[in-house]
């Protein structure tokens, strides 16, 4: 074991095997030998910060109020190998802050991003020879804060465990356009709810509506509010675009819209080019007689885990309304996004974190 600062470094005494070139798996396929973590209480703060092998995370109690009552966030970040060999993590400072967001929505305590920050990039470092090495491939990250405490009683967090595991992540095969349907019946949020935050509890949900539109050939649900306009909110758990009448147009962040990460990147990217970028309500009705008499050309969504995925069709009520079939725009930001990770653009916004860089730069 070593001590760097206050966080024991202790690698593993029985390494796992590595994924052959080329077969990474998905998004959670797989993960790495170690895992970061530590643990808060109101006596005594955040202690015992430790990068260890991934089975040494401390279990939670059976009176964890994560366990009982859904009190956890947590949160995605992607580590990618440069143009140049060196390793970065995009945006940490913008996904820490969002999850301190859920922290305080769901009386967490919050997480100090200098101190996560330098146990990512030791996590990193040390299985950084899990992180795959052709174009769009990632070393996925999932941060998660959990309530821990000793009753179940609800109340806010007395303990709680975060902890940061990782896992390889290929790109994701190009298979065309995927399709959503609006799965009548479900809710994913509502105003003053937890929709713009990560809560572990709002995953489960969604299972179920999936596994409906997974039945009638779709690959994600088309979620609405449940007012009497019907606003689209997500596609999955992506956030939506679309182009209508040239405008590139997304959901405003309401409460109920996952603020994405993703999400803004591309609203910065393509106000910083000059082209008009539209947050607002977007009604079920609008967008469907939009794609019906062409004003809306394109959708995709985005996300960190998915990065950016083109919508071919969106099904309502056993109709199926069929995009023009055109990808410019998605593939657009898809290959600057792409550009920045592997370091090949100018990063004008400075979301390339290198292993190397202590300093903090706040979102």
């Amino acid at each position: 074991m070593s001590k760097d600062n206050d966080l024991a470094v202790s690698p593993t005494a029985t390494p796992r095997p590595r994924p052959e070139a080329g077969t990474a798996p998905g998004t959670g396929g797989h993960l790495t030998d170690h895992a970061f973590f530590m643990r808060w209480s109101r006596r005594r703060s955040w202690q015992g910060l430790t990068i260890a092998d991934r089975d040494e995370i401390p279990a939670v109690r059976p009176t964890s109020s994560a366990l009982h009552h859904g009190q956890g966030v947590f949160d995605d970040l992607k580590a990618y190998r440069m143009a140049d060999g060196t390793v970065s993590v995009f945006r940490p400072d913008s996904h820490i802050k969002r999850l301190n967001n859920g922290a305080r929505r769901l009386a967490l305590p919050l997480v100090d991003f200098d101190r996560v920050w330098h146990a990512i990039r030791r996590l990193v470092e040390l299985d950084a020879d899990w992180l795959p090495g052709e174009a769009g491939a990632a070393l996925h990250l999932r941060a998660v804060l959990a309530g821990n405490g000793t009753t179940i009683k609800a109340g806010p967090a007395e303990e709680s465990l975060f902890f940061v595991l990782a896992g390889p992540s290929a790109p994701e095969p190009a298979d065309g356009p995927v399709r959503a349907m609006v799965v009548d019946g479900y809710i994913r949020a509502r105003p003053g709810g937890t929709g713009d935050i990560n809560a572990v509890g709002n995953q489960a949900p969604g299972l179920v509506p999936r596994e409906i539109a997974a039945n009638y050939g779709y690959d994600h649900v088309l979620w609405l509010g449940d007012g009497p306009q019907r606003l689209v909110q997500q596609i999955g758990a992506m956030n939506v675009f679309f182009v209508v009448d040239g405008v590139l147009t997304t959901p405003a962040l309401d409460g109920t819209v996952l603020p994405g990460i993703t999400r803004d990147s591309i609203v910065k990217l393509a106000r910083d080019a000059g082209t008009t970028v539209a947050e607002r309500p977007l009604e079920l009705a609008e967008v469907l007689a939009g794609i019906g008499n062409g004003r809306i050309t394109e959708c995709f969504g985005t996300s960190t885990v998915d990065g950016v995925v083109s919508i071919g069709g969106i099904g309502f009520q056993a109709e199926e309304y069929r995009l023009p079939g055109g990808s410019a725009v998605a593939d657009h930001f898809r290959q600057l996004l792409d550009g920045l990770h592997r370091g090949e653009l100018v990063d004008r916004f400075g979301w390339m974190r290198r292993l190397t860089e202590v300093s903090p730069v706040h979102a």
